[in-house]
């Protein structure tokens, strides 16, 4: 049998993931991502099946700003409102101008990267709506320059905006604001499709061996292709479950590939809200593989961006009693310390909060959300290094820990 953790394995599929496309949850490409990871698990000799689950999806997307006759690239504020298929061509005013934006566009900052509740998106797009706005032009300011995927939880994640909003990136903001100082025309136009039942797909796969479980799971999608934020632990789920399925062991095995990660863990909560999850008196230990698994730290050389070495300090959350058996695991990667999960956001964040002895690696990287996140940005040998990490600290407790096995 092949090392399924090797680097070409493991870069295989990282490849295979970005090839799809971009991941949004429901999208064609997140559907046949878990078609693909499903026929994987399958042939691994897991019972592998979808799990579909509702929600209200914009698909078909097409986005378009033209100005001075110029198209920029510009991506949606989710939850989208469309134009309709005809654009809006209407002069560009800035947003702190409250009394002239009837019947034009609005030029805004958004000051922050995560929708929610409490965030200061609403009470702008709200206010710009009163004042009589056609659509809005907004930008959130980002170190790399592009425009950045903002991730956004309830109600946000499936209630459209009043108005259209597209963003732009933080490279083209003084274009666009010389342009609103002289009342320009822009075209703007954010077409797509309402989708208010359509399903996204988790996908399910298990193994049936003892009485006592393991868990590992992975969000599949993203704004974009993700291939560094979500290919690399879909990898690693792929190579892990082909390795967990052909050894000798006792415990009952469960893999779970959740879409719904940037619209509010959506996915995930339909996971957690199985009835037939095993329960986590019943599990002992659930490998949780979060965003940006050994991706590439970049330094400019030359005006170029290269890869740093050694890579920076990342984060290894775990319940406590897993902190010894992680030390030892992952001790020839010192940029992957163990340590309390002390954060709130993350999946693993709901994971522990439902009782699980549980743990989980994410990275933080130049191209997480952006458009620019393809297969280059991870690092293969790093990869196959975490991945042999975590083989070992999921043989570790499966030896320790080993239950009864079911009878024949």
């Amino acid at each position: 049998m092949t090392n399924p953790l090797s680097e070409t394995a493991l870069m295989s599929d990282v490849i295979r993931f970005a090839e799809m496309g971009d991941h949004r949850t429901a999208s064609p490409a997140d559907v046949a991502t878990s078609e693909w990871i499903k026929t994987e698990l399958a042939k691994a000799g897991l019972s592998a099946e979808l799990d579909p689950w509702p929600l209200r999806q914009f698909q078909n997307l097409d986005c378009r700003l033209r100005l001075f006759g110029m198209q920029y690239d510009t991506f949606p504020l989710w939850y989208p409102r469309s134009t309709g298929p005809e654009p809006i061509v209407a002069p560009l005013v800035r947003g702190d101008q409250l009394d002239n934006l009837r019947g034009a566009i609005a030029l805004v900052q958004f000051p922050d990267v995560m929708v929610t509740s409490k965030s200061a998106h609403a009470g702008i797009i709200e206010a710009m709506a009163k004042a009589g706005a056609r659509a809005i032009i907004g930008c959130t300011p980002h170190k790399s320059g592009e425009i950045y995927g903002q991730n956004v939880i309830p109600p946000h994640n499936q209630t459209p905006w009043p108005l259209p909003v597209l963003m732009i990136s933080p490279s083209n903001w003084h274009v666009f604001e010389a342009a609103a100082q002289h009342g320009a025309h822009v075209e703007f136009l954010l077409n797509g499709r309402d989708c208010p039942d359509i399903h996204a797909h988790n996908v399910v796969a298990h193994q049936k061996r003892g009485t006592r479980w393991m868990i590992v799971s992975t969000p599949q999608s993203g704004w974009f292709r993700s291939a560094g934020e979500r290919g690399a632990g879909v990898a690693l789920l792929l190579g892990l479950a082909r390795w967990m399925a052909s050894v000798e062991r006792s415990h009952s095995l469960l893999f779970l590939s959740n879409s719904g990660h940037e619209i509010g863990h959506m996915g995930a909560f339909h996971a957690l809200n199985n009835p037939h999850l095993p329960k986590p008196e019943l599990c002992d230990c659930w490998l949780h593989l979060g965003a940006c698994i050994a991706t590439h730290e970049f330094v400019t050389q030359n005006h170029v961006l290269v890869p740093a070495n050694p890579p920076d300090p990342s984060w290894l959350f775990a319940s406590a009693d897993l902190i010894e058996t992680l030390t030892h695991s992952f001790s020839d990667l010192p940029h992957l310390t163990p340590q309390l999960y002390n954060r709130n956001h993350g999946e693993i964040r709901w994971i522990l909060e439902h009782g699980y002895s549980a743990f989980s690696l994410m990275n933080p990287q130049q191209f997480f959300h952006l458009a620019g996140d393809g297969p280059e940005v991870v690092n293969g040998k790093l990869l196959e290094k975490v991945g042999n990490a975590l083989k070992n600290t999921l043989d570790d407790v499966m030896t320790r820990r080993a239950p009864v096995p079911l009878a024949n």
